[in-house]
């Protein structure tokens, strides 16, 4: 009987790799900058008050010259007319002599009787206005100003390889043998 021996030889390789490199070298990118702040000037005026005291000084009794003169004058026109009544009034009782009274002591009595008059008024109060001024802004815008220095990258690529050489071929023998039984 024949038998067939077979027998294969694989391939070798021999690898050489050598790897890819890169060199990077760089500088930084640079940035000046200058600011300028912003401003807010702000100042406020002074109000002004204004307060008037004429009401409280007419209410008890300290007038202008003026309005002084004029309520006197009122007043005494007033007095002038309430003696001239009272005049008339103790002449009309001095000449009704058919009152049997005595006119003249009666007279005398109700001049020696004086009312007080007591009046209870409130003081007026002061006028006071006040007016406010507003406040006033004077901005100013900050600023910035700036210098961009770009920074650079110089790089030095190396290319890899690979080397590839075949150390051992491939090959098949195929051999037969007569083999007895």
């Amino acid at each position: 009987m024949l038998r067939i021996n077979i027998s294969t030889q694989p391939t070798r390789l021999d690898y050489t790799l050598r790897n890819a490199q890169t060199n990077l070298q760089s500088t930084q990118a640079k940035v000046q900058m200058e600011t300028t702040p912003a401003k807010v000037e702000i100042s406020q005026p002074r109000g002004e008050l204004t307060i008037d005291m004429t009401p409280c000084r007419y209410s008890i009794g300290l007038k202008n010259i003026t309005d002084f003169a004029k309520e006197y004058a009122e007043r005494g026109k007033q007095i002038v007319m309430e003696a001239t009544a009272r005049i008339a009034q103790e002449g009309n009782q001095l000449a009704r002599i058919e009152n049997k009274s005595d006119a003249v002591s009666d007279i005398a009595f109700d001049s020696s009787l004086s009312e007080v008059d007591i009046t209870w008024a409130p003081i007026a109060p002061p006028e006071i206005h006040y007016q406010a001024n507003p406040a006033q802004f004077n901005p100013t815008a900050g600023k910035v100003n700036y210098s961009v220095q770009p920074g650079t990258v110089q790089g030095n690529f190396q290319h890899g390889s690979v080397d590839i050489r075949v150390t051992q071929y491939p090959s098949i023998e195929i051999s037969t043998v007569d083999v007895k039984v």
